[in-house]
């Protein structure tokens, strides 16, 4: 009888030793054991989209815009054979820190090759969003993030990196313990493999994606690197921004290791001397200062200064002769403008120029943008005046920067800043008056008429069909120089609605080679519908 008591007292202490165990496991201890669990089942799959979608101004994605496949295989099941049929799909492998099974992704998929890796080596195929596609647009604008934790590195993905990324999200293949996929399950995002749900919000930029994808067909075309962007000039906003030679945001290490200028957005940081574009800032310093538009002086094809000389280009050996003030800005006359700029003085040059946003940033809280600069007084004394107006020298500006010049004298001397988003509230400055930004706009089109800008022609009413001022902007040691050819203007020429400012690396002129590309835009806006006025002639 005692031993019977004994067991009984044994039983009820085991039975109670399990009930507070199970209730440990149902209760106590179901978050750090649904958590075990969940990491010994789920296949982390680096690449998949797992961030906000960035949008175009109509609604269009412009990332995660394409399938991606997903290829996974026990590392018991792979073998040469495997690696043969995923390169028939360019299939390359994924990073990830998954133990057991080979991952492999690709945006293109073959139902033959498919079936064969299925039934030879028991693939699991999946198809997910990948964030970039093969010819990803607008890459230099939305820049990529990295690949290790899926955070903003560049671009608009690192601007607003905390309106795009959740924390540590990433996508899964659901599996048994044995690392078998379970049907059913398909792909889950979750953080940190804790949840199954999240929230993610988007932006929506003010990027055209059909003109987009344009601008990057026509430049990817010409032979010279070049950059271009557009704005509304309403409101500012970037409705095109784009600039060769452009980058995979999937492959960004292989374009680090080349040590080239791919990850470069040009547009923004690249700084250039504007050349004869400058001498928009010269005319605009000129006329808020009361030099008289009726203003002329004698070109001789050069300008002597304090021991140096600066020739012409556009007079010849000759010079244009006696010149007007809206003839020297529509035929680019140097000798002209330095005359002008040493009348008007280089310390109000370079506060207009400052004025009209040189030498600083113009986005605010973009990530990759440089100053430009703009000549200090030791830089322009002395003979370096002739430098400063014709805007050579140490003098910088970048092609945004020229972009949100011009767009001042589009909208009658109001600055309506440069915007990435619709949502962006507009803050309008007034800069030069208005009559000085109508008597700019008549010579910028007289530069169409008759000028530096022929290139462009005029409409069937006999209006050019954008106001413009080009520049060749000399680079490089003296002997060996080297030039950018610049053109920036706005279209329509009377009730302007898009910016357009190219630059052409190693480009002959404005005139020659960045010319040609600023016609072709504005050729795609008037096919497109994408403006009303009189078609080209």
């Amino acid at each position: 009888m005692k031993r019977l008591k004994i067991i009984v007292i044994a039983l009820a202490v085991m039975i109670l030793a399990l009930t507070l165990r199970l209730a440990y496991i149902q209760v106590l201890g179901h978050e750090d054991l649904s958590a075990a669990t969940r990491a010994q089942s789920l296949i982390a799959l680096e690449g998949s989209n797992t961030r906000g979608i960035i949008y175009d101004r109509y609604g269009q994605p412009l990332v995660a815009d394409e399938k991606q496949y997903i290829y996974i295989i026990k590392n018991e099941n792979f073998n040469e054979r495997a690696k043969q049929l995923l390169r028939k799909m360019d299939a390359g492998p994924v990073s990830s820190d998954n133990e057991g099974h080979q991952v492999y992704s690709s945006h293109r998929y073959d139902k033959k090759v498919g079936r064969k890796l299925i039934e030879d080596n028991g693939a699991y195929i999946l198809q997910a969003s990948a964030r970039y596609g093969d010819r990803q647009t607008a890459p230099h604008l939305i820049g990529y993030v990295n690949k290790k934790d899926s955070s903003g590195a560049a671009g608009l993905e690192l601007m607003y990196d905390d309106r795009l990324s959740g924390l540590n999200r990433r996508v899964y293949a659901a599996a048994d313990v044995k690392g078998n996929i379970l049907p059913g399950r398909g792909l889950i995002i979750a953080s940190d493999g804790n949840n199954d749900s999240y929230v993610t919000e988007g932006i929506r930029t003010t990027i055209d994606k059909e003109l987009q994808e344009e601008v990057e067909e026509i430049i990817g075309e010409e032979d010279n690197n070049c950059a271009v962007v557009v704005l509304d000039t309403s409101t500012g906003g970037v409705a095109a921004m784009a600039c060769t030679p452009t980058f995979d945001p999937n492959d960004v290490t292989e374009h680090i290791k080349k040590g080239k200028d791919e990850l470069i957005n040009k547009v923004t940081q690249g700084e250039y001397p504007p050349g004869s574009v400058f001498k928009i800032v010269v005319a605009a310093a000129a006329l808020e200062n009361g030099v008289d538009i009726d203003k002329s002086y004698t070109c001789s094809g050069h300008v002597e200064l304090d021991g140096i000389t600066i020739g012409c280009l556009t007079g010849g050996e000759e010079g244009h002769g006696e010149i007007s003030f809206k003839n020297a800005f529509a035929e680019s006359c140097n000798s002209f403008f330095i005359r002008l700029g040493q009348e008007v003085g280089a310390d109000k040059i370079v506060e207009m120029a400052e004025e009209m946003g040189l030498g600083g940033k113009v986005l605010e809280g973009y990530p990759q943008e440089g100053s430009g600069h703009v000549m200090t007084e030791e830089e322009y004394i002395g003979n370096g005046v002739g430098n400063l107006c014709i805007g050579q020298g140490e003098m910088l500006t970048t092609p945004l920067q020229n972009a949100a010049m011009t767009n001042i004298i589009a909208n009658g001397g109001v600055d309506k800043g440069i915007h990435l988003l619709m949502d962006e509230e507009q803050d309008d400055r007034k800069v030069i008056s208005s009559e000085t930004a109508d008597e700019l706009r008549e010579m910028m089109g007289l530069t169409v008429m008759q000028g530096t800008g022929r290139i462009l022609g005029i409409d069937d009413e006999g209006e050019p069909v954008a106001a413009v001022k080009t520049g060749t902007a000399q680079y490089g040691e003296t002997g060996d120089e080297t030039s950018h050819g610049w053109i920036t203007g706005f279209t329509p020429y009377k009730e302007p609605e898009y910016v357009i400012t190219v630059l052409v690396e190693g480009g002959s002129s404005g005139n020659g080679t960045a010319g040609p590309i600023m016609r072709k835009i504005i050729e795609y806006l008037e096919e497109s519908g994408s403006y009303s006025r009189p078609t080209l002639a």
